[in-house]
């Protein structure tokens, strides 16, 4: 569709090129528009079958858990809010362990589909997402809809095997037989052969009613398999979403009338019409009467002024550098027991776009099998009669579930920024947030620690947990005063008092042996002076690494505080960003 030669979008109301009000749109179309007779056949077998063909406006990653004494499951699922060509917003779950909806992004179009409505039982594991999950609607099969090619996700409820059996022959032939042995005072045999006619016709019923329904299961099977094959041929360009809107870059303007986000190239607002580009020229002839004879003409050339629409990439880019910083120190971390540790400390802190994100779901379930042995022995007058022994076998299942990836954000340098970001973050942050991130690490010979000390979705208003680069700490020689606690009571308990008399002898001065002898409850007991120094030594060296404790804590407060400052001063100016950046989202 176009108009004046330009393309229209979506989501425009006025032509780019003249201004004029569009009286046309686009249209966008679901799956069952393009073809209407596509779930004919489905409904024959599941009349509530339906289908949701939109755009997805938000994500968010949570786990549902399955728990009992011997089973502890977690699953991955994420909420979606999607947006159909009417402006209803549905919100449902997905799988999020699928290979195709694990990179699933904000934006992109999809075909939801069920043959029945299906609701998750599982509780949520998480209290956090319990507030955003708002029902528990699951759609089985999803069609993601790239420019492209076409994905399917397909989950495991909808499945041709059918699983019905054929015991109700069985039950209800032996309810006749024990009716014909007792009730009827029948004799074994003929009450067998009474009940053989029940079992032979319930038996060749309930096999005719499982063919059919296994035919029925089959056939509805096959009918969704078709009914998705044509959803998985339909194309974006088909369904009208390939110009949904226009691509975000980094030289869209503010337009001067409407404030709204339009492109640099556009000549008038696709949203309000107004021009952009305004000349303000004010140059006029005066004429200006001296007398009643004579007239002057006066001509005033003034320079005409054009009033330009204010680019977005640099009201971002402002933003941006206002809260961002990054500055790394050189670090110094004292050892009682060993040498001292020399590195790096980086700090920095983002305040950017998400441009992109890589994520994945990682599933892994384990099963423990545990086979425990009763034994009751029977004794009788005395006398052993026997033993009884039962086994039980029991299967304990563990399942996890992780998303892991990498998220990229635009900075303020034009430079991305790219970190591996965790479970939490990555789960609710959509492409096109903003995000606040700061983080610390410590990089040394022999140590490497990360520390991520704040993190906020500024656009969903998502605060994250943290932690700090001030609780860095190493242990060292700790091995080794084990070792000198163990030896000292060693050498007190091979030594006798007397063994210790040539050491104090030639350590001791004069007046202190004197002094000794004045105490023969000392000298009695100079077998534990090996236990005595050890815990002097301890004592010292617990003196010691309180002191480094102290310096070394100084110095990680020092390198962190400017990073500190810089994330009060975000957080106390958190409105007023949020407020700047919806304006100009």
């Amino acid at each position: 569709m176009q108009h004046c030669q330009n393309t229209v979008y979506a989501t425009d109301l006025h032509c780019c090129d003249c201004g004029e009000a569009l009286e046309q749109k686009r249209q966008m179309h679901t799956v069952e528009e393009l073809n209407p007779d596509l779930l004919v056949d489905v409904k024959n077998y599941a009349p509530q079958a339906g289908t949701i063909t939109g755009v997805v406006k938000s994500m968010y990653y949570y786990k549902r858990r399955y728990k009992t004494n011997n089973d502890n499951m977690l699953y991955g699922y994420w909420w979606l809010e999607v947006e159909d060509k009417d402006g209803i917003i549905h919100e449902f779950s997905v799988d999020a362990e699928k290979d195709v909806i694990a990179n699933l992004q904000k934006g992109n179009v999809i075909t939801a589909f069920q043959e029945t409505p299906l609701t998750l039982n599982y509780r949520i594991a998480d209290g956090n997402a319990r507030r955003v999950v708002k029902n528990d609607r699951f759609m089985p099969v999803v069609i993601v809809h790239f420019a492209d090619q076409q994905y399917r996700s397909w989950d495991k409820t909808i499945s041709r095997n059918y699983t019905g059996g054929t015991i109700l022959w069985l039950v209800l032939s032996v309810i006749t037989f024990l009716i014909m042995l007792f009730a009827a005072k029948l004799e074994f045999l003929p009450a067998l052969l009474a009940s053989l006619p029940v079992a032979i016709g319930v038996f060749m019923a309930e096999q005719n009613y499982h063919k059919k329904a296994k035919a029925k299961q089959e056939a509805k099977y096959d009918a969704i398999l078709a009914a998705t094959d044509v959803m998985l041929s339909t194309t974006l360009n088909q369904l009208g979403y390939n110009m949904l809107a226009r691509t975000p870059s980094k030289s869209d303007v503010i337009c001067i009338s409407c404030q709204q986000r339009i492109s640099q190239d556009a000549a008038h607002c696709y949203c309000c019409g107004a021009k952009q580009h305004v000349e303000a020229i004010t140059a006029n002839e005066q004429s200006l009467a001296k007398d009643d004879e004579q007239a002057i003409s006066i001509q005033k050339a003034l320079e005409p002024t054009i009033t330009k629409p204010t680019s977005i990439a640099e009201l971002e880019h402002a933003i941006m550098d206002e809260y961002s910083l990054a500055y790394e120190n050189d670090y110094v971390h004292k050892n009682v027991w060993a040498r001292n540790e020399k590195g790096t400390i980086r700090h920095r802190a983002v305040l950017g776009k998400v441009l992109e994100k890589e994520q994945s779901a990682h599933a892994n379930e384990t099963r423990e099998t545990v086979t425990t042995t009763e034994t009751t022995t029977t004794y009788r007058g005395g006398m052993y009669v026997g033993s009884d022994v039962k086994e039980r076998v029991e299967v304990y299942r563990n399942r996890s579930t992780t998303l892991k990836g990498e998220i990229m954000l635009e900075t303020a340098t034009g430079e991305p920024f790219v970190f591996k970001a965790g479970e939490d973050l990555l789960g609710s942050v959509d492409i096109g947030d903003w995000v606040y991130y700061a983080y610390s690490s410590v990089d040394t010979k022999r140590y490497y620690k990360y520390y991520r000390e704040y993190a906020v979705n500024v656009s969903k208003d998502i605060a994250y947990g943290n932690s700090s680069v001030r609780s860095f700490g190493m242990v060292h020689g700790f091995n080794r005063m084990v070792l000198l606690g163990l030896t000292s009571i060693g050498l007190a308990w091979y030594f006798d008092a007397q063994d210790f008399y040539p050491l104090i002898n030639t350590l001791v001065p004069d007046a202190g042996i004197d002094l000794l002898n004045n105490y023969p409850q000392v000298v009695e007991h100079l077998d534990g002076l090996p236990v005595a120094v050890f815990i002097v030594l301890s004592v010292v060296t617990g003196v010691w690494g309180f002191i480094y404790s102290l310096i070394n804590g100084s110095r990680l407060k020092r390198s962190v505080k400017k990073l500190e400052s810089m994330i009060t001063k975000f957080s106390k100016q958190f409105g007023n960003v949020s407020e700047q950046i919806n304006k100009l989202n």
